[in-house]
């Protein structure tokens, strides 16, 4: 037994001094990264072939086939808005868009059409907002022919009825006694109001008593005034055939002759607003809602591709400047954005704008003051630009992704003047900007000394005072005026 021990050990001891034959490891490949992906250029964006028909009424027609889903849709833009209320009757528009659909026809109540279109899951919907109305319908392809007549009814021979009328108003003042509740959209609507004055059409709002004063006569007057097929754009898409479906619109709204003067043209924006801060109290929030900036442009301007890519460096993100800035390593905020607003027809706002801590109001301002000095004074970097270059150009695919979203860009250009080529010519614009031209609009066209500041918080809980932002602060009124006598002129 020794001897075998003794044996044992000594072939351990010689296995031990051996050489090693152990086999090289092979080498662990790098990680890619995503830099490293590759991808291939966007594609020019192609706009289908339109069949554009103007009835002998005036009416414009534009039909689109898309046979992908056995579904047949339609909207009516007409060339109205709120713009055109009267300003003692502030809701007027809106109350005609709502009431067009629900108030039901000559023939049918509302009612009794939300019955028989919901029995063959169709729809025929009204609305009218800041710059246009619309009337729309969707319906399955074997009900298109029932469903073109409730839609040809509503938009041709709607009733208005008094009791549709009145809860339409109610359902306004609702909206009236809650506006202030969610601090956001106060400072988002405080923010538009003052930008665009608060005595412009932009920037008047609703009030009780100018939706009281609100008859059955002025709705009428309202649609009789706007609604005539030489101001109707009608648009339809989905499976059908474009020479049957052009024979069809024709004898369903070729009779349709009403007629009435050109409109006008929709109010300029004046734009005539101080600057300086602006605060909106309210003692039920633990944060500071901000809105920041001053008016924007129009999407025909030529600088716009380059603003949106300052813009979306600036505030566009989770890479931007002011989330890294703010969020990231300040702390003080959960969501921050900037954004260079651009209308169709009127400028658009740029705004900066989110929420932070209470105590941090003052500090987080600055803190944007600083950066938006920043985007003047040096050019950004080349990943800056690429990265924020890519996601607008990026964002454009998904705005042509379906038939019915390119339908609706065409009929928009159209609506508002601008060339069909128009998106085409702002992808190449957009994809020509450079760090220079960024520097520049930067520089032209962002002017913090004429920032309007909005801030809806506690100022009890502000670590600092806003006046030590160095500008004039005033105080926004909240009140809710009330009507004189509740109801009166609803009939």
């Amino acid at each position: 037994m020794t001897r075998l021990l003794t044996y044992f050990t000594v072939a351990i001891g010689l296995w031990a001094q051996a050489p090693a034959t152990v086999a090289p490891r092979a080498a662990r490949p790098a990680t890619p990264s995503v830099k490293d992906l590759k991808f291939p250029p966007l594609r020019e964006i192609r706009i289908p072939n339109v069949e554009t028909v103007v009835l002998p009424n005036g009416m414009r027609l534009y039909l689109l086939e898309d046979h992908e889903l056995p579904v047949v849709n339609g909207t009516a833009r007409i060339r109205t808005g709120n713009l055109f209320d009267p300003p003692d009757k502030i809701g007027l528009a809106t109350v005609t868009g709502m009431v067009l659909r629900t108030g039901g026809t000559q023939s049918k109540t509302g009612d009794q059409l939300d019955q028989e279109l919901e029995n063959i899951a169709a729809s025929v919907e009204s609305r009218i907002d800041e710059t246009s109305g619309s009337v729309s319908f969707t319906a399955l392809k074997e009900n298109t022919d029932e469903v073109l007549g409730a839609f040809h009814d509503v938009l041709t021979q709607p009733q208005f009825r008094q009791d549709k009328i009145d809860l339409a108003k109610s359902q306004l003042r609702s909206g009236i006694a809650r506006r202030n509740d969610d601090a956001h959209g106060v400072a988002q609507r405080e923010f538009s109001d003052i930008l665009y004055g608060r005595d412009t059409p932009y920037g008047w709002r609703m009030e009780y008593a100018t939706v009281d004063r609100i008859t059955r006569d002025d709705v009428d007057g309202f649609y009789r005034r706007y609604f005539f097929p030489a101001n109707v754009m009608l648009a339809v898409w989905g499976d059908f055939n474009a020479s049957e479906m052009k024979s069809k619109l024709e004898a369903l709204l070729g009779g349709w002759n009403v007629t009435a003067p050109p409109v006008a043209m929709f109010p300029a924006v004046r734009g005539r607003t101080a600057a300086g801060v602006y605060l909106a109290a309210k003692a039920d929030v633990t944060q500071t809602f901000f809105a920041i900036g001053h008016l924007g442009g129009v999407l025909r301007d030529k600088d716009f591709p380059a603003l949106e890519v300052m813009s979306d460096i600036l505030g566009g993100g989770f890479r931007s400047r002011l989330f890294q800035r703010v969020r990231t390593r300040m702390g003080n905020a959960y969501e921050i954005s900037a954004d260079w607003g651009a209308n169709y027809d009127h400028p658009g706002l740029l705004a900066i704008s989110g929420s932070t801590k209470s105590a941090s109001t003052v500090e987080t301002i600055k803190a944007i003051q600083e950066e938006v000095e920043k985007m003047r004074t040096a050019e950004v970097s080349d990943d800056e630009l690429n990265t924020a270059k890519q996601t607008a150009l990026n964002s454009l695919v998904f705005a042509f992704d379906t038939k019915a979203k390119t339908l609706g860009r065409v009929l928009t250009y159209e609506y508002y003047g601008y060339p069909k080529d128009f998106i085409q010519q702002y992808q190449k614009a957009l994809a020509a900007v450079t760090k220079a031209d960024v520097l520049r609009v930067a520089r032209e066209r962002l002017r913090p000394e004429t920032f309007v500041i909005v801030a809806v918080g506690n100022p009890k809980d502000f670590g600092q005072p806003l006046s030590s932002l160095g500008t004039p602060v005033s105080n926004i009124d909240l009140a809710i005026p009330q009507a004189p006598t509740a109801g009166v002129g609803s009939k």
